[in-house]
């Protein structure tokens, strides 16, 4: 009967550290995803998301955080189209060396901004789905 105890023991040992590493690869993964998205923000760029594996926890933040990307991709991206429309504007008007100098960092603005939203993304983002 002890022997019997303990191979129940050992059995259930097992099967509850095979169900906590599955449990713990299904939150660890979204974790991981996420923080090198936020690698990628933080060095000016805006990632390329993709959905979570199907059976990955933290799916309402992970949807939260991807709706906050590209609501702010999309501001960086009309904040583009504007400095556009105010550059082609002001071109015609900058006679001196100081406006014209101004126009100039409005351009490296405008192309900063457009290299996030529109360039490509770091090739450090593998996907797990």
């Amino acid at each position: 009967m002890l022997w019997l105890t303990g191979l129940g023991a050992l059995c259930m040992a097992g099967l509850l550290a095979l169900m906590g590493l599955v449990l713990t690869h299904r939150v660890a993964g979204p974790v991981y995803v996420m923080s090198l998205y936020i690698a990628t923000l933080a060095a000016g760029r805006y990632p390329r998301m993709r959905p979570l594996r199907k059976k990955d926890e933290l799916r309402g933040f992970f949807d939260r955080f991807s709706e906050a990307v590209d609501r702010i991709r999309e501001r960086e991206a009309e904040e583009a189209r504007l400095l556009s429309e105010v550059i082609e504007a002001l071109e015609p008007l900058a006679t001196t060396q100081d406006a014209q100098a101004a126009i100039s960092i409005l351009g490296s603005l405008r192309a900063r901004k457009r290299q996030a939203t529109e360039g490509p993304t770091s090739g450090a983002l593998k996907s797990v789905a």
